[in-house]
């Protein structure tokens, strides 16, 4: 499955999957993860730095990343958020950096990638075939309809 740009806001995907969540013909798998890349300075950014040296000035990115599947055929289709903020030379209070991603949950991942702003959001989508394709499609119609705005 190749991924594809989707042509609608990160906010308003997860604003309607809280709506729907709790409703009776919610039938989604929704996955939210956060995670933590160190980038190292290249080699010519400082060349007066040993290795570990331009490590430790190196740049924090901090990803969400947001997955829904059909609970009933997971491997259909993929709708992904994915947030990249870069955060500075390091965590708050010299934290240290948590290895691997970290489950957080759908309110989460909205207050602290989306209401936020941070960072660049990308929408995009993997689907096995056409038929998962139209069933995507008519979740994305769902969405941007957004029978909860007032």
């Amino acid at each position: 499955m190749e991924p594809y740009p989707v042509d609608v806001e990160a906010k308003q995907i997860v604003c309607w999957l809280l709506e729907e969540r709790h409703g009776p013909a919610f039938d989604l798998l929704v996955t939210a993860t956060r995670s933590y890349q160190r980038n190292a300075l290249g080699p010519g950014d400082d060349s007066r730095l040993g290795d570990a040296e331009r490590e430790d000035l190196g740049e924090m990115t901090e990803v969400g990343l947001l997955e829904v599947t059909p609970r009933q055929k997971p491997g259909d289709w993929t709708l992904r958020i994915r947030v990249e903020d870069d955060i500075g030379p390091g965590l708050p209070e010299d934290e240290p950096v948590p290895e691997g991603d970290e489950d957080i949950d759908l309110a989460t991942f909205y207050e602290e990638f989306v209401t936020a702003d941070r960072g660049l959001a990308e929408v995009s989508a993997e689907v096995a075939s056409r038929d998962a394709k139209a069933s995507l499609g008519l979740l994305l119609g769902a969405i941007l309809k957004d029978r909860h705005q007032a």
